[in-house]
């Protein structure tokens, strides 16, 4: 539902690969080429809250829903989706493909991050393609670009947590004593603050042997 300003509510899922531009650069192309579009087709296909995509934008993949919140138990099941999806298709290469998986992948050179947010949005048709605009939107893409030095985390904006009613629920899915705080200054529009958990931390949501083939999350020089 629209306020009166014409904006909607918006919950935002932006699954993002770490260590892209690095890949990109360093990796032979062919194989690039081949992995990039594979693992974001794979992605895309993982969506458990069947949520629309806003674009994608190179590395990263922007889905929005709008109307209600998702529960926060489907929110921690999209992204263990996601997380088994990449890691599976990360260890199909190694068993596939041995020879570049070890050139080019066995070094966890490519990792995952997810971006959780809500705020509000307006949609307009721009010659047939959704167009996403507004502060929210123009955040949940700087955040991409943050000071955690880790490879695969998801980050909670404290506005998405601050829609969450139920802290227990959110407890049982993402433990809040290990949730680690974090904010980063923009220009225009100030301070945002957030919490987030590394794949290392997430023993409760992720197996541990889809987490191995991932570690370390740390980010490798």
């Amino acid at each position: 539902m629209k306020n009166k300003e014409g904006l909607e509510s918006a919950f935002f899922c932006v699954p993002d690969i770490t260590g892209f531009t690095k890949f990109m650069a360093t990796t032979d192309i062919a194989f690039s080429r081949e992995v990039i579009p594979s693992l974001l087709r794979k992605l895309i296909d993982c969506n458990v809250l069947k949520l629309k995509i806003g674009e994608i934008e190179g590395d990263a993949i922007f889905f929005y829903k709008t109307g209600r919140l998702p529960a926060v138990g489907r929110v921690a099941a999209q992204c263990t989706a996601l997380y088994t999806t990449f890691s599976e298709f990360i260890r199909s290469i190694k068993e596939n493909d041995p020879e570049n998986y070890e050139k080019y992948l066995a070094d966890s050179q490519l990792g995952l991050k997810i971006i959780i947010h809500h705020g509000q949005i307006s949609l307009h048709n721009i010659k047939g393609r959704i167009k996403l605009l507004g502060t929210d939107v123009i955040i949940a893409h700087k955040l991409l670009k943050n000071k955690i030095p880790d490879y695969n985390y998801i980050l909670l904006t404290d506005k998405y947590l601050s829609k969450i009613k139920d802290r227990d629920n959110l407890q049982q899915w993402f433990h809040w004593e290990k949730l680690r705080t974090g904010a980063e200054n923009y220009e225009f529009m100030g301070e945002v603050s957030y919490r987030f958990i590394t794949l290392d931390e997430m023993d409760h949501m992720l197996d541990t042997e889809i987490a191995a083939i991932l570690k370390p999350s740390k980010k490798t020089a």
